[in-house]
């Protein structure tokens, strides 16, 4: 487990699941359409592919449970399913008050998402976080989405700083391995499952808290 620095000067962001309470919809609109194509899925298969990737999901339904669509066709399907379903996306109160607090102490910010842009700039519509000057790194920008340390690592690059002065806040395994081999620090958020000798979201914002105290 890598420590977090006093003088930290920069937080990365997980949109789904750690800003955006939106793996349920996630969830739910990925049973939508999967059920309009016919296909019967085990009920525990969405929460078993937490923070995959498109094409990963893609491939298993292909393999397992007879998807004949190609990824292009599916992904369509999916995320336009999703966005029909996008007012149910809330914030995680704790994630929101931690970047509230990082704002207020001049923190530089990114997210990095493994979802493609369509459904990044929604959820941060829908949230309030849609501004031009913020740095979003959406699966679209990547050759390799997470586990692979690339999403991070171009997020850090644009950002301009390193990752041993950076963390990152998860809510999945493959968030985790991303953002850890990149280099940073990591935070999972407070609702996963626990493990052992792992940072959590309360852990970084009573850090900030001190850094605002006289």
């Amino acid at each position: 487990m890598k420590p977090l620095r006093q003088d930290l000067p920069a937080l990365l962001w997980d949109v789904d699941g750690t800003l955006a309470d939106s793996e349920p919809v996630h969830e739910r609109s990925f049973l939508d359409a999967a059920q309009a194509l016919g296909l019967r899925l085990p009920s525990d298969f969405h929460a078993n592919l937490l923070g995959q990737s498109e094409e990963a999901t893609h491939a298993i339904l292909v393999r397992d449970h007879g998807l004949k669509l190609d990824l292009a066709a599916w992904a369509a399907r999916r995320h336009a399913a999703y966005l029909r379903r996008i007012d149910e996306v809330k914030p995680h109160p704790a994630a929101w008050a931690t970047l509230r607090l990082a704002a207020r102490l001049g923190l530089a910010q990114a997210l990095v998402s493994n979802s493609p842009r369509q459904i990044v700039e929604a959820n941060l519509h829908q949230l309030g976080l849609r501004m031009p000057q913020r740095l979003v790194i959406s699966r679209d920008d990547v050759q390799r989405g997470k586990p692979d340390p690339e999403p991070y690592a171009l997020a850090l690059s644009r950002l301009g700083v390193s990752a041993n002065v950076a963390v990152a806040i998860e809510d999945s395994d493959s968030g985790r391995m991303s953002a850890e081999g990149a280099g940073l620090a990591v935070c999972l958020m407070n609702h996963v499952s626990p493990r052992s000798s792992v940072l959590r979201l309360r852990d970084l914002e009573s850090l900030l808290i001190e850094k605002t105290s006289p």
